[in-house]
């Protein structure tokens, strides 16, 4: 992770989660919280391109939080059927945010990108981005973000 992206994306991300699912989060400083091989997480990924850098993004969710941030994006109590349905979308929809706001803060608003769409990550690179992501508890739960640079 370039180091541009990894100071955004710890500005970013804990913003984003307060101002658009109600979260409040916190770093996971200590490594011998974080899940371990157990950890069965949904994950969604996008990539961006553009002349001042290009890579992709993975955002790594624990199952629990997804309801919830579901029905804090979209207004409805839990229960509510489509916060059932949207989970994923929801996902999705944060990690476009995140990573749009990490691109401005870390190269300004002056290049243009051009951003992915939010899809489901590939469970096999759980393992390495555990080692090399930002690792966030979100109403007290593990939220993982991942980012790649290609330039």
């Amino acid at each position: 992770m370039s180091d541009e992206m990894r100071e955004a994306l710890e500005a970013v991300s804990q913003r984003i989660l307060e101002e658009a699912a109600f979260f409040f989060s916190d770093p996971m400083t200590d490594s011998a919280k974080r899940p371990n091989e157990d950890w069965d997480p949904v994950g969604i990924e996008m990539s961006w391109e553009g002349d001042a850098s290009s890579g992709t993004i993975r955002v790594w969710s624990d199952t629990a939080l997804l309801v919830v941030l579901a029905a804090n994006m979209l207004g409805v109590e839990e229960d509510n059927p489509k916060a059932h349905t949207q989970q994923r979308d929801a996902l999705g929809e944060v990690l476009n945010m995140v990573l749009g706001n990490c691109l401005t803060e870390a190269w300004g608003p002056g290049p243009v990108f051009q951003l992915g769409i939010p899809h489901p990550a590939d469970q096999a690179n759980l393992a390495d981005d555990s080692n090399g992501g930002f690792w966030l508890v979100a109403e007290g739960l593990p939220m993982l973000f991942w980012v790649g640079s290609g330039s």
